[in-house]
């Protein structure tokens, strides 16, 4: 992971290794949810990316290791995920979709059915 969106050094953050000690966990982080990740920026361990675009960009990009920062135990390939520009717009627009306020404002809605079900 980078230090900075400026995607040009490796974060000096060590993750999990830090508790485990194993090499395989060097640069490794825990995935949060991504239930309500629309309300949850700034993204990233260290909140580098204040948009989900970012995100997807840099994950497109083949993560770390596709900035051409050395980064071993990397899972994602580092090469480009080839998305076109409508993929990566679906993705954020997908992710938004797993955004729900319904009980933050207002009590939820339920749909008139035009069918009678007795």
């Amino acid at each position: 992971m980078p230090t900075d969106s400026s995607n040009q050094q490796l974060d000096i953050d060590r993750g999990r290794f830090n508790v485990t000690a194993l090499n395989e966990q060097l640069h490794a982080f825990k995935t949060p949810t991504v239930r309500n990740i629309e309300l949850t920026a700034p993204y990233m361990h260290n909140g580098i990316y204040s948009s989900l675009e970012s995100v997807v960009e840099f994950y497109h990009k083949g993560g770390g290791a596709g900035l051409k920062l050395e980064v071993p135990n990397q899972t994602l390939p580092f090469d480009s995920l080839q998305l076109s520009p409508t993929e990566k717009t679906d993705i954020v627009l997908f992710l938004k979709t797993l955004t729900d306020t319904t009980g933050l404002t207002t009590h939820p809605i339920l749909p008139k059915s035009s069918k009678t079900l007795f």
